[in-house]
């Protein structure tokens, strides 16, 4: 098999980063929102996001895995899934105060979009998702030039059956594009985000959908 998934590690950052940005481009709602930054600020910015990703993933939960083409060594794909944890009283101070830094964005940046957005996507996120029970897919991004090769699934995989092994609920959010192949690993819809993107450059409302697959009982045994 030409694919395999890998545990990713800091060093693999500049070549995540640059996966990231080719996958949302086009989203109707992240790409929208940085559609007059330029190459070379997003890319910064996205290696700043994942460089934070890596150094706090003992307060977050967070575990990266990679899919890399062996028969060329580069990495196509990548996922963060956010798995159950608990903190130390230390921990949870340090992360309060990590919580409290609003996010820099780069220039150009549309902010109203990225604050309404992100806003209400983690409040929704808050609501949802209990972290020391659940699983939470944060992050899928696929190489434009690989999609369609089933690695999302993949990655989907490796995080569901550490879900399945736990007996565990695992919680996603969808753009339209992706909505199909998260139902087809059994996540159903329980809520959505809506932005009218007329008032940002865009035609029409569009939707985030919330999708939560429930524990597979006995999964575990």
């Amino acid at each position: 098999m030409p694919y395999q998934v890998f545990p990713a590690d800091p060093s693999d950052i500049p070549d995540i980063a640059n996966i990231h940005h080719e996958a949302f481009e086009g989203d109707p709602i992240l790409g929208r929102s940085m559609c007059d930054v330029t190459r070379e600020r997003k890319y910064d910015y996205d290696k700043q996001f994942y460089d934070k990703g890596f150094a706090q993933k003992h307060l977050t939960g967070a575990v990266f895995h990679k899919v890399v083409d062996t028969e060329t060594g580069n990495i196509v794909a990548c996922a963060k899934w956010v798995y159950p944890y608990t903190l130390t009283a230390e921990q949870e101070a340090e992360k309060a105060k990590l919580d409290l830094k609003k996010p820099s964005y780069p220039e150009g940046t549309n902010l109203e979009l990225c604050d309404h957005f992100f806003t209400l996507l983690h409040a929704k996120r808050k609501k949802n998702v209990e972290d020391g029970k659940d699983y939470f897919l944060h992050i899928l991004v696929v190489s434009p030039n690989y999609q369609r090769r089933g690695l999302g699934t993949m990655l989907i995989q490796k995080g569901l059956r550490a879900a399945d092994k736990d007996n565990a609920r695992a919680y996603v959010e969808a753009s339209a594009k992706g909505l199909g192949l998260y139902k087809k690993h059994g996540w159903k819809e329980i809520d959505c985000i809506e932005i009218d993107m007329r008032s940002h450059g865009g035609d029409r409302v569009e939707r985030e959908e919330l999708l939560m697959r429930e524990a597979k009982t006995g999964s575990g045994q």
